[in-house]
């Protein structure tokens, strides 16, 4: 699984920042980001987990995020607990988060709402990570690896090629991830 490297320069960056601002911030901090690796770590032998894991682990980089953008973007989730305990291909989540924060918050003046929702729609379950974003802002460079990454694993996982939809509008960024059921 690819972690942006950025990511993990920003944070210990920001750590050592708060360390000497707000030590109490910089301690959570680094306890949120070992959290993180050590679920991501673990989750690498494991091919599925648990949506509710998948959910909590994005939460702790979230978390993180928040301490370098503080109320630049908020989360919100919809998520019923019957859709906690689905089995989705582990880590599929976190490259959409991470796309949320690089091409949304980071680029975006105006404060950036992240949203993750499921539920069932015919025979797959399906789960959506939306984001607003500035249509004006100059867009980052991105080569699409995360999204491209996640095609590529429910194709092999599913044997479909079909299980994930992007749609952008004038300022959403949508996708959806459809789980055979």
């Amino acid at each position: 699984y690819q972690i942006n490297p950025h990511f993990i320069f920003n944070s210990l960056n920001s750590i050592s920042s708060l360390t000497i601002s707000n030590p109490a911030k910089a301690r959570d901090m680094t306890i949120k980001l070992s959290s993180f690796f050590r679920n991501t770590l673990s989750k690498n032998e494991k091919q599925k987990s648990k949506l509710r894991e998948e959910i909590n682990n994005a939460k702790l980089y979230l978390d993180i995020e928040k301490v370098r953008f503080e109320d630049k973007f908020d989360f919100v989730e919809e998520v019923k607990d019957e859709c906690k305990e689905m089995e989705v291909p582990s880590m599929i989540l976190q490259p959409l988060f991470e796309n949320a924060i690089k091409h949304g918050v980071y680029e975006s003046l105006d404060k950036v709402t992240i949203k993750l929702s499921c539920g069932m729609e015919e025979e797959y379950f399906k789960i959506t990570v939306e984001n607003n974003f500035d249509p004006d802002a100059v867009p980052r460079k991105g080569e699409g690896i995360g999204i491209k990454n996640i095609r590529n694993r429910l194709k092999l996982i599913y044997n479909q090629d079909n299980l994930l939809t992007v749609q952008k509008t004038d300022n959403i960024f949508k996708v959806n991830i459809f789980i055979p059921v």
